[in-house]
């Protein structure tokens, strides 16, 4: 029996003796670090010999980024390991590490510390006396962009200007060839379109243009009035400007609506409908035509 009972105390020594162990001993860290302020923890350990000490990094914190990490052995079963990092998240935080005791790849034993770090804000600087001395920054990517957008819109409203010139230039030229009467001109072309078999082809919708057309032609030739860009609704807004036009609005609003109805509501009016929108437009040119009397009054006034 106390053969046996010694064989356990010797066995029981012997694995003691053994054991693979590593500790940490001291640690040297900053109680307090502002904010994205690099630091440096220093951990001195003390391990079985023989051993190799690695950093467990999958424990490592999420609050820290880790710029350095090295272990200085010191002697048989001691060493420093210094780590260098970057803290991010604000007030209390616990820098946890965890070191391990390896040898031929195979972990023996292993260690956890963990250090409460408070992380202060950055100090701002109220101090009215300062001032900055930096040029100030203009983002170059942007200031390139800003300059193409403004170029296009120039070049484009130079482009939108041009060709409005060009065609109130074209009515300008081909009110001036023909030299007959402004009311002539207009009756003579309605009488054209009349003619011209758009109608009977169905072509309802050049007809209705065309019949547009003559009206907006004789407006500048007779009134001054350029109307070859305008909508329906502004070319009714220029006419309530016009003393000459105004008593003429109601009619001359009805034959817009049916040429819109047919340009843009690909309507199929009936003739009766075209001879009346005919019919508007000659009144519209007889009555803004001046009559021999107030040419005359114009002349001898002048």
């Amino acid at each position: 029996m106390k053969k046996i009972g010694a064989l356990l105390i010797f066995i029981t020594t012997f694995t003691l003796g053994n054991a693979q162990e590593i500790a940490v001993q001291q640690v040297q860290a900053p109680a307090q670090i502002p904010f994205a302020q690099p630091f440096d923890l220093s951990y001195r350990l003390s391990y079985t010999p023989d051993y190799e000490i690695s950093l467990d990094k999958d424990t490592l914190p999420e609050d820290f980024e880790i710029t350095q990490s090295a272990f200085t052995p010191n002697g048989s079963g001691s060493g420093v390991y210094t780590i260098s990092a970057i803290p991010f998240a604000l007030n209390q935080s616990t820098f946890t590490v965890t070191f391990l005791l390896t040898k031929n790849g195979k972990t023996a034993a292993k260690t956890t510390h963990d250090q409460p770090i408070t992380v202060t804000p950055v100090k701002i600087f109220n101090d009215k006396k300062l001032r900055e001395i930096r040029a100030a920054y203009i983002p170059i990517g942007w200031l390139a962009w800003l300059i193409a957008f403004l170029v296009t819109v120039a070049i484009i409203y130079a482009l939108y200007c041009w060709a409005n010139s060009r065609k109130q230039n074209r009515l300008k030229v081909a009110a001036q060839e023909d030299t007959r009467p402004c009311d002539e001109i207009a009756l003579s072309k309605i009488d054209a379109l009349l003619n011209s078999g758009l109608w009977e082809r169905k072509a309802y919708k050049l007809f209705y243009i065309s019949l547009s057309d003559i009206l907006r032609e004789y407006l500048w030739r007779q009134l001054h009035i350029d109307t070859s860009a305008d909508t329906s609704a502004e070319l009714l807004l220029r006419a309530k400007k016009s003393p000459a036009l105004q008593p003429l609005l109601p009619p001359l609003k009805d034959f817009l609506a049916s040429g819109d109805l047919v340009k843009f509501a690909k309507a199929e009016p009936e003739e009766t409908t075209r001879n009346k929108d005919v019919q508007i437009l000659r009144e519209i040119i007889q009555q803004t035509t001046p009559k021999p009397e107030e040419i005359s009054i114009k002349e001898t006034s002048k």
